[in-house]
């Protein structure tokens, strides 16, 4: 009996609530019947925009957790029906603690709706207060909250979205705070450099350089560590390591020390000096060179920085300061310093030859000009190319002359088939057929054949 009567009541309220909601035409967006779609499309109907714009707030009810009107609702609108408790509201009071409610309602300012929390009781509008222990909702302000989250939403494009959640890092352009920071980063490298961490061993660290792997030298402060690193890249027969380290050593030692260590191990030597050179450490290199005793290799390093030099005077005072340094202060070098002479010396007799030629050139007096111009100078030319222009230009000329054929045949001892061939062709070129008759009639060319 108790259950038909359970029954009949529930039935009643049910009927009673629909008489109410068909005669006040009450409807619902958030009932279990409407569909995502029909919700989306009276959203954007005539009917939604003019319901939206009747809602206020005179509309909005605040109910009390026990069911009954709060003061405000019942002091400024009508008294609206009154639905005795039955027994289903029990397991809605029950369901919801109201402890549980309040702790979960205080961080949030704004509620949002679920479909689960909505109902609708005869023709009003039940709303949620979470003032005072009690739930408000407002249809009109899901509407508007809901409207203006899916227009922020749409004016986004994907690239605005991504940058406004990337995390933003602080900058500052202010000189003095980057200059603490660099101090700072500057005084923690120095304090980690100086902590030096656990010493790794030298056969893994050697391992490490000839891997490619990432290694750290610093840590190695002791002599016979820097060196006991060395050892070990020499008896392994990698170049890279070794100089990688030998490079280590030489910052970080005395001068005096390396040095002496370098000439204990040649194979490390002949590495730094190759290294020099690919690098045009010039000076060092000399410097080493000497050190190491090696003054062949030193003499041959300044003569060929001599001849690079494209300036005649300077490249004659750069060769004859070498052959005084180097050349004929060591008695090792005595059979290269008689070839070293005789460079400067024809240097020395090109130099005003092609001075007076150049401005006999210039001027358009001389006829041997006219006619056959020049096409090289005479500069840094070999000494039988320097024959054969005398021979040419200056046959005719005395031998206390610079450009005297015989006197730079004396001067850099020129065989005599050297001297007789270089003047054949230069004559024969000017069609100087008498002079050709003489030098082959002359008692030098008899004895000599």
């Amino acid at each position: 009996m108790s259950s038909l009567r359970k029954s009949s009541v529930e039935d009643e309220y049910w009927d009673t609530s629909r008489a109410s909601a068909k005669k006040n035409k009450a409807f619902n967006l958030f009932d279990d019947t409407v569909s995502v779609e029909t919700a989306d499309d009276l959203r954007k109907s005539k009917r939604l925009l003019r319901s939206f714009d009747d809602d206020d707030d005179e509309s909005t009810d605040t109910i009390n957790w026990d069911g009954t009107p709060s003061a405000e609702t019942a002091s400024r609108t009508p008294q609206p029906t009154t639905v005795s408790p039955s027994p289903m509201h029990q397991p809605i009071k029950s369901s919801l603690s109201h402890d549980k409610t309040r702790e979960r309602l205080q961080p949030i300012q704004q509620m949002t709706h679920t479909r689960s929390q909505s109902f609708t009781i005869g023709a009003g509008n039940v709303s949620f207060q979470p003032d005072s222990g009690s739930m408000l909702y407002s249809k009109s302000q899901e509407k508007l909250s809901t409207s203006l989250s899916n227009t922020s939403l749409n004016n986004q494009s994907i690239h605005d979205v991504v940058i406004s959640n990337q995390p933003k890092t602080p900058q500052t352009n202010d000189p003095k705070k980057l200059v603490e920071q660099i101090q700072f980063l500057q005084r923690q490298l120095e304090r980690a450099k100086a902590s030096g961490g656990s010493k790794i061993p030298v056969d893994e660290t050697v391992q490490r350089i000839i891997n490619g792997e990432q290694y750290s030298l610093e840590m190695y402060k002791s002599k016979d560590d820097k060196f006991a690193l060395l050892d070990r890249a020499i008896k392994l027969h990698d170049g890279n390591a070794i100089t990688a380290i030998i490079l280590f050593i030489k910052k970080t030692i005395k001068p005096s020390i390396f040095n002496l260590e370098l000439q204990r191990r040649p194979v490390a030597a002949n590495h730094l000096i190759s290294y020099m050179k690919a690098h045009f450490d010039l000076k060092e290199l000399e410097d080493l060179l000497g050190m190491l005793g090696r003054n062949e290799e030193a003499a041959m390093l300044k003569y060929k920085q001599a001849v690079s030099i494209s300036d005649a005077g300077a490249k004659l005072k750069s060769l004859d300061m070498c052959l005084r340094a180097h050349f004929s202060a060591n008695p090792q070098l005595s059979s290269e310093t008689p070839l070293l002479q005789e460079h400067i010396a024809l240097l020395e007799r090109q130099r005003p030859i092609e001075d007076s030629d150049r401005k006999a050139e210039l001027s358009g007096t001389v006829m041997m000009f006219k006619q056959y111009p020049r096409k090289a100078s005479i500069l840094n030319m070999s000494a039988v190319t320097t024959l054969y222009y005398c021979c040419f230009y200056h046959s005719s000329e005395g031998e206390n002359h610079l450009a005297c054929p015989e006197a730079i045949r004396k001067q850099h001892q020129l065989t005599d088939k050297q001297f007789v061939w270089t003047a054949l062709s230069a004559r024969a070129r000017l069609k100087q057929w008498n002079g050709v008759d003489e030098l082959l009639t002359t008692k030098v060319i008899y004895l000599k054949t």
